[in-house]
């Protein structure tokens, strides 16, 4: 990324004051490799919470990822319940990537990657046909545990904003240079905190919701 000496000093300060936030917070376990690989695909735009609501009300309508895989964008955006023409390619590159696995595996699964180094399980996500950068590296992060910090595109104006990366950078770029600045031991961490000011909430990740709000209880004056 261009300037990226200078845009590291900053996001050093930044993440200082992010990390006691997110220091020993308890961090999801690792998700369903198929369930990450279908938030990351679909959560690119709007985020991993809208995806999580939008995928859990798909599959209670199908019997499995099968379902979807033969299904064609516009059966499955009525099942996500967003017919927008932004919904309809994400859905066809759902199709399109459990479609390829299937081909690649004979199954809907991607365990056997857990059998591979993190950089080879990468590789074959890349290839995957519907995937970007960033459900790449949902699914590098939030399931097998590797060095990867997925930006959608809340946080990337988040970045921007606060002119922490260069803002003509690509999605692409400025992951790549948030992983060689940000450690394998804090991405998880990092990405959470991130994701929060992108969203102004605490975002799921490994296909699990987060806990709704507690309401104070109300008092009526008698």
């Amino acid at each position: 990324m261009k300037d990226g000496t200078q845009y590291a000093d900053r996001l050093k300060k930044a993440y200082s004051k992010l990390k006691p936030g997110a220091k020993g917070e308890d961090l999801p376990e690792p998700g369903d490799p198929i369930r990450c690989l279908a938030l990351g695909i679909l959560g690119s735009d709007n985020g991993p919470s809208r995806a999580e609501r939008q995928l859990s009300k798909a599959m209670g309508l199908v019997v499995d990822w099968n379902e979807i895989r033969v299904s064609n964008a516009n059966e499955v955006s009525q099942l996500l319940g967003d017919s927008s023409a932004e919904s309809l390619r994400r859905c066809q590159n759902l199709i399109d990537a459990l479609q390829a696995i299937y081909d690649r595996e004979n199954k809907l699964s991607l365990d056997r990657l857990k059998s591979l180094g993190r950089r080879e399980a990468r590789q074959y996500l890349e290839s995957l046909k519907g995937m970007d950068e960033y459900a790449v590296a949902y699914v590098v992060l939030w399931s097998f545990g590797g060095h990867a910090i997925p930006v959608w595109n809340n946080v990337l104006g988040h970045l921007r904003e606060a002119d922490l990366v260069h803002p003509t950078a690509t999605r692409s770029e400025i992951q790549a240079f948030l992983e060689r600045n940000i450690s394998a031991a804090d991405a998880k961490a990092f990405s959470l905190a991130v994701g929060s000011l992108g969203s102004g909430k605490r975002t799921p990740a490994g296909g699990k919701k987060a806990a709704p709000p507690k309401r104070k209880n109300r008092e009526t004056a008698k």
